[in-house]
């Protein structure tokens, strides 16, 4: 290929739309095996805040997998961590409605986070650190009507 060809793209049109179908195809495969490689992490994260991996089965792994999950965005198991971890530690109860609260904050579930956070409130969380979350969180249900 010639200088002015590599510039502009030279070949046929099949050839074009051949390379544009590989990179394409490759493309895909790598998204693919990245999603597969953060699913993988994340169901790890799960089973040990679930509780179910021997090695790091403490509330404080416990909770670190809770919190990682929720910053992976898979707020859903997020919030089944957390209410296993209140379960299985009742003192972290207030702790616990806190990040489930948290969670449905996430998901613009403005309701659910408010009943949440008064809840953790109730239980002897501190009002003062919750307030700026609750603020947030009647503000979204205001904007949502």
């Amino acid at each position: 290929m010639s200088f002015l060809s590599n510039l502009f793209g030279g070949g046929t049109p099949e050839e074009k739309a051949a390379k544009a179908a590989a990179k394409a195809e490759v493309r895909a495969r790598r998204d693919a095996e990245e999603l597969a490689e953060k699913q993988a992490r994340t169901d790890d994260l799960f089973a040990r805040a679930m509780g179910n991996d021997p090695e790091n089965s403490s509330c404080d792994a416990r909770r670190k997998a809770a919190i990682k999950l929720v910053l992976a965005n898979d707020t859903a198991r997020g919030r089944e961590a957390w209410l296993a971890i209140s379960r299985d530690y009742p003192t972290e109860l207030g702790d616990a409605l806190e990040q489930v609260g948290v969670c449905y904050h996430l998901d613009k579930d403005y309701r659910a986070a408010l009943e949440n956070y008064e809840a953790a409130i109730r239980v002897g969380a501190n009002a003062d650190h919750l307030a700026d979350n609750i603020d947030e969180a009647r503000k979204g249900l205001a904007a949502l009507g």
